[in-house]
């Protein structure tokens, strides 16, 4: 078989998977689904209760629309949280022997990582538009659309594939998924609170600040938040967009070097 035909195959297996166990999709979007429909709306009431606060959000956030500032942090936490776990069936087909058994099969190596990169992708761009759904429901309405499409899908994308690609090279190192589970579940909780998901980078402590920008959430958060307040192209094409851009595609490409390394060591040696 070709290396096209092995990656679909592989790719409609977790497709069926998802089929058959839809309780995970809304689990899964349940965390930042929390977040959108009560903390947004509580801190979207506070920011706009009082004059003196509406001014400070104008000279922090240069919005006073809290809920639309907020979900571009919750779009890219979604993606983190779903491409993060997205080696944990790897990590179980590897304890239950399946692993071995795709191994032992004749198809290509890579194709087994190509099958659940892609389904990771395509099922973090699912969740993200689930949630967009409710956020438009709860009053968040871009300026320009299609270019706030075009930025979640795009920087988004830059984001899920590092990630994922992370998650599926730890997959093959750690044995066991308890160990995968700590020191996945470990990254989550700084990722988040170090990046401008609540608050902008110009409101952080300079220390928190450094190390938020060298955060990738960053990168793909700023972008796609400009581009829900940008009212048009534009407006929104600024310098700092190629910059995040760029340093999205420069974590992919380490993440990447780094999991070729690791999987061909497993798969390989």
């Amino acid at each position: 078989m070709s290396f096209v035909a092995d990656t679909w195959g592989q790719t409609q297996r977790w497709l069926i998977h998802l089929k058959k166990d839809r309780m995970s999709l809304m689990l899964g979007i349940l965390q930042p689904m929390i977040l959108l429909t009560l903390v947004g709306p509580l801190l979207h009431h506070v920011a706009n209760d009082a004059d003196s606060i509406k001014s400070l959000m104008e000279e922090r956030f240069q919005t006073t629309d809290y809920m639309t500032f907020m979900f571009s942090g919750i779009a890219a936490f979604t993606i983190l949280l779903n491409s993060i776990l997205g080696g944990i069936p790897v990590v179980f087909d590897r304890e239950t022997g399946f692993m071995d058994k795709v191994l032992a099969s004749p198809v290509s190596r890579l194709s087994i990582v190509t099958a659940r990169f892609l389904y990771v992708i395509l099922y973090s761009l699912l969740q993200v538009g689930l949630i967009s759904i409710v956020a438009i429901l709860l009053g968040v309405r871009p300026a320009a659309p299609v270019l706030a499409i075009v930025a979640l899908i795009g920087y988004g994308t830059l984001l899920c594939a590092g990630i994922t690609v992370f998650s599926l090279a730890l997959a093959f190192v750690f044995p066991h998924h308890s160990i995968f589970f700590a020191i996945t579940g470990f990254l989550l909780t700084p990722l988040l609170v170090l990046s401008p998901t609540f608050v902008s980078l110009e409101s952080m402590p300079s220390w928190m600040a450094t190390i938020a920008w060298a955060n990738p959430m960053t990168h793909a958060i700023e972008p796609i938040r400009a581009a829900f307040f940008a009212k048009s192209w534009s407006e929104w094409l600024v310098p700092s967009r190629g910059i995040s851009a760029l340093c999205l595609l420069v974590f992919d490409a380490l993440c990447f070097a780094f999991a070729v390394r690791v999987i061909r060591r497993r798969v390989e040696g």
